[in-house]
């Protein structure tokens, strides 16, 4: 019995350790085509303030966006008293654009739509949320622009610096700064100009300068929270964005 199993056994070992290579080989391949293999963006080594600078000479060059607003710690608190915790919508270079936004009015949650066209504002209504065509001056978003809003914070970045090895993110410059709270005037309709400076950090795309990622701590209005943290995302740049009025 010990010889029969010592033949079988070197009989089939030149076969057994071929099938074992092959078997590698093929999961080897299977698992590198299963792996997504992104280009690797080498960084260009310029100082924070040229990373900042050229980023907002590529957003000038940018016709359509979509954005995100986000936050921790709070929400943005409109010079109207509005809170908004969320909102989302696409923009077009330079005066039109949609928002889809979750109100706090009086302590009740609604949700609104709003849609600009250079001069026009129309809303739904929070309750039948037809659409309506505002009289100028009376929209709650009066002076809301999400492209004057990231144009703002590129522009009056204070003290920039490429952020710690810990917030590096691959193929993106990652920078820290601090605002004056006059930049998100475009955003909440009033600032409290005595306000701390806000601190933010910036993320930009390594091959386009695109700025994708503005996260903001701190308060730019006296009702809002000193740890308040907001995040603006901005993502499909220049693409097939059309933005009609509603009625």
């Amino acid at each position: 019995m010990v010889s029969r199993v010592t033949a079988l056994t070197r009989r089939h070992t030149p076969l057994s350790t071929g099938l074992i290579t092959a078997v590698g080989i093929v999961l080897t391949l299977a698992c590198s085509s299963g792996e997504s293999l992104e280009p690797v963006v080498d960084l260009e080594p310029i100082s924070p303030a040229e990373i900042i600078s050229r980023s907002s000479d590529a957003l000038s060059g940018i016709t359509t966006f979509r954005f995100a607003l986000s936050h921790d710690n709070g929400t943005t608190i409109l010079s109207n008293g509005i809170e908004v915790p969320e909102a989302s919508g696409t923009a077009m270079v330079p005066d039109s654009y949609t928002l889809d936004a979750d109100m706090l009015v009086s302590g009740f949650f609604v949700n609104t739509r709003v849609t600009v066209i250079d001069q026009d504002s129309y809303m739904t209504h929070p309750i039948t949320q037809r659409w309506q065509l505002l009289e100028p001056g009376t929209s709650p978003f009066g002076t809301f622009n999400p492209v004057s809003l990231v144009a703002s914070i590129l522009e009056q970045i204070e003290n920039p610096q490429i952020a710690p090895p810990q917030a590096s993110k691959a193929g993106s410059y990652v920078v820290d700064g601090n605002l004056p709270a006059i930049a998100l005037k475009s955003l909440t309709g009033g600032v409290d100009e005595t306000a701390p400076r806000l601190d933010v950090r910036v993320t930009i795309d390594g091959s386009s300068l695109y700025p994708v990622e503005a996260r903001i701590t701190g308060r730019a209005t006296t009702a809002e929270s000193g740890d308040l943290v907001r995040t603006v995302r901005l993502f499909e740049f220049n693409s097939d964005i059309s933005i009609e009025p509603p009625i």
